[in-house]
């Protein structure tokens, strides 16, 4: 019952965002169809690679991680488990299909259950240090926060205080774990050792594959504004990638459906760019990366079937990890 409410409560939310954002910005069907009609589709073509690469090249790095634990994984089960786990994020609430990866991982391998999710939030933590990085820079760039300054110049800034940042987390951290009764707090050993794996000497090439796959997505994004006759800057897709993907992080709507929209209608008009153009935009690239990596993910969920209950029993596993150890008495 709480799953179909959540359910109702998600496809209610979005449709109250789509209506309102269609009335407020004055929706003109007829440009909607002109824009769709003058589609470039080779350049859209192209972009249906872009899912595929992206999600391999992460794959190759949750590979690296999982070898920093010990243990061997091939880099097709890796490739498999990353679009498997894709599709299943589609259909699950929160995006818990990401969970999917610890079962395959662990089914394959003999990593342990703690092990294997903290790779996926390492793994995870350098999805959201690009994005926050990018996002926060693009926020701060458009309100122009500190002045009328070059794009390039904010990225730089937000670059520098991530870096300060993270290393003063991990310092942080490493000091709370000496004490005994912080010691026993799982939860703060598990955020250390998340946070240690992407900021030691041997995450230098899990960082470049970051940033490899970064400029590919950002890249493929671009195909589709192309598609879309745009000429925009290369700094700016970033931005404004960065920032759309951000806003469907909270799971309020299916799919991202509304939020997306909303905040590609925003950002658009602030390039002087119909509210049409926005949301043609955001259907090509809800297509090209979510519908069509769904339907590759979906045929590796079939070659490798895994029940949506275990993915949920999996998730439901991880708060296990985090009870508090027993203190250990002395003998007086």
């Amino acid at each position: 019952m709480k799953i179909k409410l959540n359910s109702i409560i998600k496809i209610t939310v979005t449709l109250l965002i789509l209506i309102f954002l269609f009335w407020k910005v004055k929706f003109n069907t007829q440009g909607f169809s002109e824009t769709l009609r003058s589609v470039r589709l080779v350049y859209f073509l192209l972009s249906l690679f872009g899912v595929v690469l992206v999600l391999g090249i992460k794959s190759y790095r949750w590979r690296i991680l999982i070898s920093n634990e010990g243990v061997k994984y091939s880099a097709y089960k890796a490739f498999a488990a990353f679009m498997a786990s894709d599709a299943i994020g589609i259909v699950t609430p929160g995006r818990i299909g990401e969970i999917a990866r610890l079962y395959y991982v662990r089914q394959e391998t003999t990593i342990s259950f703690y092990a294997a999710f903290k790779t996926i939030v390492s793994d995870r933590i350098f999805d959201f240090t690009m994005l926050g990085w990018f996002g926060l820079s693009g926020m701060l760039y458009y309100f122009k926060t500190f002045g009328n300054y070059p794009g390039i110049y904010y990225a730089v800034g937000i670059l520098i205080l991530f870096i300060l940042g993270y290393f003063v987390v991990v310092k942080f951290l490493a000091i709370l774990l000496r004490n005994p009764k912080v010691g026993r707090l799982p939860v703060i050993r598990f955020i250390y050792e998340s946070f240690l794996a992407v900021v030691s000497k041997r995450s230098i090439e899990m960082w470049v594959i970051t940033f490899t796959a970064y400029f590919m997505y950002f890249w493929f994004s671009w195909l589709i504004m192309i598609s879309l006759n745009l000429t925009p800057s290369y700094l700016d897709v970033v931005f404004i990638m960065s920032i759309m993907s951000l806003s469907t992080i909270i799971p309020l709507s299916v799919a991202g459906f509304g939020t997306r929209e909303a905040t590609l209608v925003l950002l658009f008009a602030y390039y002087g760019l119909a509210s049409e153009t926005a949301i043609s935009f955001s259907l090509m690239h809800f297509t090209a990366f979510f519908l069509w990596g769904g339907l590759i993910g979906l045929v590796f969920w079939l070659l490798m079937p895994i029940s949506l209950q275990q993915v949920k029993d999996d998730s439901k596993s991880i708060f296990l990890l985090f009870k508090p150890e027993p203190s250990v008495k002395q003998d007086s």
